[in-house]
């Protein structure tokens, strides 16, 4: 079950770096129109969106890699985890934590979202990695590349880096 206050949240987000000049609606959430259209009228039925006539750019590699990432190991396809699964993976091409691009207010709020709507990837990231870090672990592994130079993330000198402290 979705929370209303994530996408309240992370609408919010995008609607203020929208007013900041750093792109549309649909290019900020990574959600065409027509879904943006749909996500409003379940969750903000009384909200007037902007930049609704603007597609957004094609997703990069990293981005649908991600957004495949999360729909394949996630767990669950209902509407609002494939809008979350787009959502997630174009804001995961910014450049702060993902919890932080998102708009969330604290890190276990993603991390909730997580178990919620993906929770096979949640049980999978069960030493607290932090996410974009996780996905890219994850997508790595599945193309038999290994991020990682070092053999184990305990022997690595980087690991406070990729593990948040336990929630």
């Amino acid at each position: 079950m979705l929370i209303s206050s994530d996408f309240a949240c992370i609408f919010d987000h995008a609607l203020k770096e929208r007013a900041e000049g750093k792109g549309s609606l649909p290019e900020l959430l990574g959600l065409p129109p027509a879904a943006l259209e749909t996500l409003a009228a379940r969750w903000f039925p009384y909200a007037t969106l902007p930049d609704l006539d603007l597609q957004p750019p094609p997703p990069l590699s990293d981005q649908e890699a991600i957004r495949k990432l999360l729909l394949w190991r996630g767990g669950r396809l209902d509407a609002e985890t494939q809008w979350l699964a787009a959502i997630i993976a174009r804001r995961a091409m910014e450049t702060s934590h993902l919890w932080e691009d998102l708009g969330l207010a604290v890190r276990p709020a993603l991390s909730s979202l997580m178990r919620r709507h993906f929770p096979r990837l949640f049980e999978a990231n069960s030493r607290n990695m932090r996410w974009k870090k996780f996905f890219y672990r994850q997508i790595c592994a599945d193309r038999d590349f290994a991020l990682c130079l070092s053999p184990t993330c305990d022997d690595c000198p980087d690991y406070s880096d990729c593990f948040a402290p336990s929630e």
